[in-house]
């Protein structure tokens, strides 16, 4: 007996410390505020073992209730009283606008803003979990002008992950898109009846992996299949931080498996009776722009092929090119010209030369036909530029300084992101490109620019008196940073490790072919700003007003929750020093406790299209209180100091979404978009 006695507590032993070993918890937490008095560990979170699953939620945000660190200041910080009581009694802070511009920002909430799209509790059964389908009347917050009038369409990560497991980078996620119905206003005597309607993007990739209960494809940021015989984590849901396999697992699960996921959550635009869910490194899919059903991988009149976007060259015959290669991705980034065409480009690299062709075509607002269409190989490029700039008669592109190192991706220990390497002192390349419209065509060049990483082009022109091409970009300033969009990984943003984004100005003399400059642009010091953009008809021309969403007024890096107008034109030159609060910008800030999404300019119907302010701004915002989101609408002719006129309300949350269109009508009439 004695002896058995001690093999079953020497055996509890050995399971408490394997259980340990497994599971390290390093650190208790006293609940204070709506857990008082409970005691956990952060393990207790993963495996919920903190009373009933209802209240995890709730003690996973306690966890984080600290301030966002950020690149200036990248220790966590404890709450101020007056936030710490905002968490504990679920309130706003009281705070005025001359307090915000700060970059304060909750853990907790940031967080939150990252959840998988998934009914609230109140709302139980107002999601469909597996399609994302949910419908229903918005609630509005003051009035709606009667010049408002179309579909707004959002787009952007919204399934995090399958079974219970997380995707290890946000990017990753599959797509949720969403549209709210402004209809004609027809009775000026009641109110518009403003609908919400959303659903996943149900490509074939999605809908293979959720048959199959996880992962199959390689993600671009990271997320892959491995084998699960040599993987021992424990899945800890789609709202916990992702723990990444093992290396072992991820070789033997996926080395040499060069299916890349097209999850098509970057854009959505509505053109030429099409409405297209797009995603740079695939071919777009086509949605009903009615119900958002997914059609399908739309190919654009044959043009584009659904296979690796990796040609051998064109001397190569086409029998002796395998069949998984040769295919096309498309960017998720075409331009809408202000005199009707959309000009957008796809892409395929040519491994053996180093080199990237890409094949720009102007469509047709009529029935998406190809204009016209020119075709260039760009030496040395080994990545697809996110983002262009578009003139009247020139493309131009940014070649960011990264290198591939193509062993970590081949045996799976890193996605084709995570494999490029970027040199932020290293001088780039600038390409410039004849329209394949364009009157007078001419040989590509490039120009060499100071260090510099661009990400959105607001918009670009050629100046009337010296012919230079003049292009406006989000991006960081030259830094000793060299993780490609690392920072994005893991549960969310990480801005402790993400430069500051600023608005550049790049100006290039066309006849020499020289940068003339590279500058933080006039009246825009210190505003840490990204999905910079403007009124559609100045996409090609001089604008004075360039808007965004906002971080913060001092140069640092933080979350958004606020947007601005900048006067690019005429605004103060004045270099400010990090830290430096610039009181000259027109912005609004919503609070501590909420979080912006990218802004669409609508020119106002029936409005001058030549007046910039003659718009509207609309911009969905993320209310971590209530715990939903709203779609925040502006009147440029307003000064954005004086707030929304109105709101409109969802009866849940989104998560961060990423770009969107306006269009007039449902049947995929061309539409305005960043």
């Amino acid at each position: 007996m004695r002896k058995l006695i001690t093999f079953l507590i020497a055996s509890v032993a050995f399971l408490t410390y394997l259980e340990a070993f497994q599971c390290p918890s390093s650190k208790k937490y006293n609940v204070k505020g709506p857990l008082k008095g409970a005691t956990f560990t952060e393990d207790d979170i993963a495996t919920d073992k903190c009373n009933v699953s209802s209240q995890s939620s709730k003690i996973e945000s306690f966890l984080y209730w600290e301030i966002v660190p950020s690149r200036m200041l990248p220790k966590l910080r404890p709450l101020t009283p007056k936030l710490r009581k905002s968490m504990e009694n679920n309130i706003h802070p009281e705070e005025t606008q001359n307090e915000l511009g700060r970059g304060l920002s909750i853990l907790s909430d940031w967080r939150e803003n990252w959840h998988t799209y998934d009914s609230p509790l109140d709302y139980p059964d107002l999601i469909e979990n597996e399609t994302g389908y949910a419908k229903y009347e918005c609630e509005v917050e003051g009035k709606i002008p009667d010049d408002l009038v179309g579909i707004l369409y959002r787009n952007g990560p919204g399934k995090f992950g399958i079974d219970g497991e997380r995707v290890q980078h946000v990017l990753d996620a599959d797509a949720l898109v969403y549209k709210i119905d402004f209809p004609q206003c027809k009775n000026h005597s009641k109110k518009r009846k403003i609908t919400f309607l959303s659903r996943f993007v149900l490509t074939e990739h999605f809908q293979k992996e959720r048959k199959a209960n996880r992962f199959l494809y390689r993600g671009t940021f990271g997320t892959g299949p491995y084998a699960a015989l040599f993987d021992s984590r424990r899945k800890t849901g789609l709202n916990s931080d992702p723990v990444e396999p093992s290396p072992l697992s991820k070789v033997i699960g996926g080395a040499f498996n060069t299916n890349i996921k097209n999850p098509a959550n970057t854009q959505v635009i509505s053109f030429g009776g099409k409405l297209l869910a797009l995603f740079e490194a695939g071919l777009p899919h086509r949605l009903d722009p009615v119900t958002l059903e997914t059609l399908g991988e739309e190919n654009l009149g044959g043009l584009l092929k659904s296979s690796l976007p990796v040609k051998l060259g064109n001397n190569i015959p086409t029998e002796l090119t395998p069949d998984f290669i040769g295919g096309n991705a498309h960017t998720a980034h075409p331009k809408k010209c202000p005199k009707g065409n959309l000009v957008g480009w796809h892409w395929s690299q040519l491994p053996l030369s180093g080199s990237l062709e890409v094949t720009f075509t102007e469509w047709s607002s009529k029935d998406f036909s190809p204009v016209a269409s020119k075709t260039f190989e760009i030496p040395d490029c080994s990545l697809a530029p996110h983002d262009m700039a578009l003139t009247e008669n020139c493309i131009v592109l940014k070649i960011n300084a990264l290198k591939m190192d193509p062993l970590p991706f081949m045996i799976n220990l890193k996605g084709p992101a995570a494999s490029l390497s970027m040199n932020g002192r290293s001088p780039v390349k600038v390409w410039v490109f004849p329209r394949p419209t364009a009157k007078s065509q001419f040989e590509p060049f490039f120009v060499e620019a100071p260090a510099c990483f661009s990400i959105h082009f607001s918009h670009g022109y050629q100046d009337e008196e010296t012919g230079n091409i003049i292009t406006f970009f989000s991006g960081w300033p030259p830094s000793d940073s060299t993780d490609f969009l690392g920072a994005w990984g893991g549960f969310a943003p990480d801005y402790k490790q993400i430069p500051p984004t600023f608005l550049w100005r790049l100006e290039i003399d066309t006849v020499k072919k020289r940068t003339v400059s590279l500058s933080i642009a006039p009246g825009s010091y210190n505003v840490c700003i990204e999905h910079v953009l403007v009124h559609p008809n100045f996409n090609t021309r001089k604008a004075q007003n360039v808007y965004g969403i906002a971080s913060n007024l001092i140069g640092d890096s933080t979350p958004p929750n606020g947007y601005v107008r900048l006067k690019v034109e005429t605004g103060s030159t004045k270099v400010l020093q990090e830290g430096e609060f610039n009181e000259e910008i027109d912005s609004y800030w919503f609070g501590t406790r909420y979080f912006v999404n990218e802004p669409i300019i609508v020119p106002k119907e029936g409005g001058n299209i030549e007046n910039e302010e003659e718009a509207y701004l609309l911009g969905m915002v993320r209310d971590a209180v209530k715990k939903k989101n709203f779609l925040a609408i502006f009147d440029l002719e307003k000064e954005l100091k004086e707030g929304p006129v109105a709101k409109v309300w969802l009866k849940s949350g989104v998560p961060h979404g990423l770009h969107g269109c306006f269009a007039r009508g449902s049947k995929g009439e061309s539409s305005v978009f960043c």
